[in-house]
């Protein structure tokens, strides 16, 4: 067996994408959702993933919500 594997570091520059669905909001200006633990959840996925969080009760993990008055893309931006 090989202990040895390599390590690929992949810097995704200014790229935001949800980690839910994977939508790409780098030039979209649309407004909403929140981090959850360390995802990101979109404002297009954001409603339905709520659901999943109350319905277990781990609102405890949402870490932030997205200012109505930024992009969601900036302010992923700004929080990592």
């Amino acid at each position: 067996m090989n202990k040895e594997f390599e390590v690929i570091n992949l810097d995704m520059g200014d790229c935001v994408l949800c980690d839910s669905c994977g939508k790409d909001f780098t030039d979209l200006p649309d407004s909403g959702g929140f981090l959850f633990m360390s995802n990101a959840i979109c404002p297009d996925c954001a409603e339905n993933y709520m659901k999943g969080i109350k319905r277990y009760k781990e609102e405890k993990y949402i870490k932030g919500y997205c200012p109505k008055d930024v992009s969601f893309c900036n302010w992923v931006k700004s929080i990592r």
